[in-house]
């Protein structure tokens, strides 16, 4: 029984981790890692980059109920993720705060 629940475990961590990797690696990449191949660099004629920060967080987060600041971060990253769709566009995130 406990086997059973190790696997368990185990099954449902590794699907975390690919969702995981999906979501800061591309597809390609994933794979070829998978498989031991090396990942080679690629080169673009044209990128952006963008970079966004949402000024004055600390602050507004300090005098909001952490249940509306949750509520707005999921507002504004849904709709964030709906244009990078639309779009086709590869996100990388990373939180930080100065």
């Amino acid at each position: 029984r406990k086997v059973k629940r190790d696997k368990s475990i185990e099954s449902r961590n590794l699907a975390n981790n690919s969702n995981l990797l999906r979501q800061v690696l591309p597809l390609k990449v994933i794979e070829a890692l998978r498989h031991g191949r090396k990942v080679e660099p690629e080169r673009y004629d044209q990128v952006t980059i963008f970079f966004s920060d949402i000024v004055g967080f600390t602050e507004i987060s300090g005098c909001l109920e952490p249940q509306s600041v949750m509520h707005m971060l999921d507002r504004l990253y849904t709709k964030f993720d709906i244009k990078c769709s639309e779009y086709r566009l590869f996100k990388v995130e990373t939180i930080g705060d100065a």
